[in-house]
């Protein structure tokens, strides 16, 4: 059965298992596929994958074994990734706004570089962790993203630049710049363009005395979901990188942060329906997985995230229909879709495939209600 589950977690393959439903599971073999990808498309790139996007302990240890670095995001993450065994100097901390204590929690396992972008940031990194490493972002264009960034995280290029040399001044190392272009991005070019950004900065530190040593392109490496448009592929990303890259004054050493790109298309929920109900004018087919405990970006960005869907059997002759599915909980948002194409006899029993569920759905998984997470596979 392992070697079907190798090419793509198939209905049939799905079909012979014996869990009970609702259930994640993720294929290993596609992670290292995929994690492969990003090594061929970002060549000499130290790649991070970003925690925060699924931080199952066996999805840590599958890309650890792999070399593979970790941007982590709190000390909670930081006790995952100790847990695994990952040296400190594969790990940065990347979120720019931190807790002291987490600061000092990641300064006293030996890792040395962090994030900033603000002088009070720069302040607490100095004390909870002195001499680091420290990286300013860059506050970028992310119109083409469905999830934005720019509003809460990031500073201009001016401050970007005074940050690091008040850094170099307050006994830091300046190490260099970051950006994130927004989580599911869908222009190709936002990347060429935030390097654009990066290049000023880098020449505003050049005459001010300082070469950053690393430049961090974050995440935002997108997945096509039933909802995207077309998305850019990686190579597509990787050649507007290249093209970015030749506006810069020097070659810093490249990071990138996949967390998306990395873990989505790994892993699907196996639901079963629990429910068919006739409402106005739409059928609805309520499941044992919603989006509390199992696709909250359906809720949190109804219509913007919309997962492939496909029934464990195939249609009879009765031939398919579009239904409404619904989460099992007692609130309204309990929606995952109003428009999944399905056989038109689906009823109670039946077992649906929620596809390209790897990422931000176990890690924001909820009981309301009292229903748990769904149980986790591998294979």
């Amino acid at each position: 059965m392992l070697t079907r589950f190798e090419t793509e977690l198939s209905a049939e393959a799905i079909g012979e298992l014996p869990y009970e439903t609702p259930y994640f599971l993720i294929s290993e073999q596609a992670l290292l596929r995929r994690f492969a990808e990003f090594r061929r498309c970002f060549p000499g790139a130290a790649i991070h994958y970003a925690v925060k996007a699924n931080s199952e302990e066996r999805v840590i240890q599958i890309l650890a074994a792999e070399g593979c670095g970790f941007e982590a995001a709190s000390r909670y993450e930081l006790d995952y990734l100790q847990q695994a065994n990952v040296p400190p100097d594969r790990i940065i901390y990347g979120t720019s706004v931190k807790p002291v204590s987490h600061i000092e929690a990641f300064a006293a396992y030996g890792v040395d570089r962090f994030a900033l972008d603000s002088r009070s940031e720069l302040e607490k990194i100095a004390k909870a962790a002195p001499g680091a490493r420290v990286y300013a972002r860059i506050k970028v264009n992310d119109a083409g993203s469905v999830f934005k960034f720019s509003e809460k995280f990031g500073t201009d290029k001016a401050t970007a630049a005074d940050l690091l040399v008040r850094a170099r001044e307050a006994g830091l190392k300046p190490y260099g710049l970051s950006f994130h272009v927004g989580s599911q991005a869908r222009n190709r070019a936002a990347w060429r363009s935030a390097l654009g950004d990066v290049a000023d900065v880098m020449r505003s530190l050049e005459g001010r005395g300082i070469k950053i040593e690393a430049l961090n392109l974050g995440g935002g490496f997108p997945c096509e979901y039933a909802s995207s448009e077309q998305v850019p592929g990686l190579d597509e990303i990787a050649q507007s990188v290249v093209e970015g890259r030749t506006r810069l004054p020097y070659q810093p050493q490249i990071f990138i942060e996949p967390g998306r790109g990395i873990v989505a298309e790994a892993a699907v929920v196996v639901a079963s329906v629990i429910g068919r109900i006739e409402r106005g004018d739409k059928t609805w087919l309520f499941l044992d997985a919603g989006v509390y405990n199992a696709v909250f970006e359906t809720m949190a960005y109804q219509g913007s995230t919309r997962y492939p869907i496909e029934s464990l059997r195939f249609s009879n002759e009765t031939g398919e229909a579009l239904f409404a599915l619904a989460g099992p909980t007692g609130d309204a948002p309990d929606v995952i879709t109003r428009e999944a194409l399905l056989p038109r006899d689906m009823n109670v029993g039946d077992k649906l495939i929620i596809r390209n569920a790897g990422a931000y759905s176990l890690s924001v998984t909820s009981r309301f209600n009292g229903f748990p997470a769904p149980a986790v596979h591998f294979v």
